[in-house]
């Protein structure tokens, strides 16, 4: 078996050497040093007063990110230069040094710390604020739907307005579902609020099933563009209806996100044309 110059015990003392400066590379990582900051400080404290060249190598940073590091290290308290003869020498500070830049780095944080806490009630006033301007509820099938309706007759008044992008083809196939938005749009028209809706101007049948013009305040168009189906907009809601064997509701309560709906819907109804 060979054993290297040194013996056993010299593999030992090399090993703790490695282990050692391993230790001290994670340390002086986690007080916030960067890896080429290390090890140019070590190789710094190692060779003494220096030039970047015999730096370069025994740190094994690249030429140029040296400079980079060592203006850093100035920056910290950890490295200084002087030149003689028109050569830059650079030289490590005492480590105890470092405990001067964590000391620093403490108080900096105790000053951010008593910064953020003056900061906070304003940061949990805006979360509460968001959550009240953003709302999500999901009603599940036609009872769900029924129930949302009901909340949506009771929330509107004469100076609001209910707008409607047409259902899907199957959506109004069951009789039973035609009479219920009918007697809705009943309801809707004794509170005096006007309605609009779009439809898909070759979609006959949804065009026939959607045409409640005998409520009062109702009015629908049909347009050339693709519409997207089965939106609800009213006061700060949008609601998406997607139909099948359980129909589900998803209302999101927002003012921007219902003014941008209101917005659209308005940009194709100046260009939609009234059913004949």
């Amino acid at each position: 078996m060979f054993i290297p110059k040194g013996g056993a015990i010299g593999i030992i003392k090399k090993s703790l050497r490695r282990e050692s400066g391993m230790a001290i590379m994670e340390m002086l990582e986690q007080i916030g040093f960067t890896k080429g900051e290390i090890k140019v400080y070590l190789a710094l404290l190692e060779l003494g007063n220096t030039t970047t060249g015999p730096l370069i190598v025994k740190s094994d940073v690249a030429r140029s990110k040296v400079y980079e590091i060592l203006e850093k290290l100035k920056g910290k308290g950890l490295a200084t230069e002087m030149t003689r003869e028109n050569i830059r020498y650079f030289q490590a500070t005492s480590p105890e040094r470092i405990v001067d830049y964590i000391k620093a780095k403490e108080k900096l944080l105790e000053e951010q710390e008593l910064d953020f806490a003056k900061l906070l009630p304003q940061l949990v006033k805006m979360k509460k604020t968001a959550i009240e301007n953003q709302e999500v509820k999901i009603y599940n099938g036609i009872e769900g739907l029924k129930t949302l309706y009901a909340e949506i007759l009771e929330q509107l008044h004469h100076e609001d307005e209910y707008l409607a992008f047409t259902f899907s083809d199957t959506a109004l196939e069951e009789e039973s579902i035609q009479r219920f938005f009918h007697k809705f749009h009943q309801k809707r028209a004794a509170k005096g609020v006007p309605s609009r809706v779009l439809v898909n101007n070759r979609d006959r049948l949804m065009q026939k099933k959607f045409d409640f013009s005998d409520t009062a305040f109702y009015e629908i168009r049909k347009s050339e563009l693709v519409l997207p189906t089965g939106i609800i907009i009213y006061r700060d809601s949008v609601i998406t209806i997607i139909w099948g064997k359980m129909p589900k509701a998803f209302v999101v309560i927002c003012k921007d996100n219902a003014d941008r709906y209101k917005n659209f819907f308005d940009s194709v109804w100046k260009t939609a044309k009234r059913l004949k």
